[in-house]
């Protein structure tokens, strides 16, 4: 996945009972990132996140 288009938007594919879909805040920032999430990323090694914009740009660009 490289870009912004290429991952589900939030909250699709999280499981309601976690801190991601229930505080609906970026999980791959932290509680320091005040931007709200916008995708859920998968990364490699099978972890769901929710990712604001900022970090997705990010990690496309890692990735691609």
């Amino acid at each position: 996945m490289t870009s912004l288009d290429d991952w589900p938007d939030f909250p699709e594919g999280l499981d309601p009972r976690s801190v991601s879909f229930r505080e609906a805040r970026c999980t791959w920032h932290g509680r320091t990132c005040a931007e709200p999430p916008v995708k859920v990323v998968r990364t490699r090694d099978g972890a769901r996140w929710s990712a604001c914009a900022r970090a997705v740009r990010a990690i496309a660009a890692n990735s691609g």
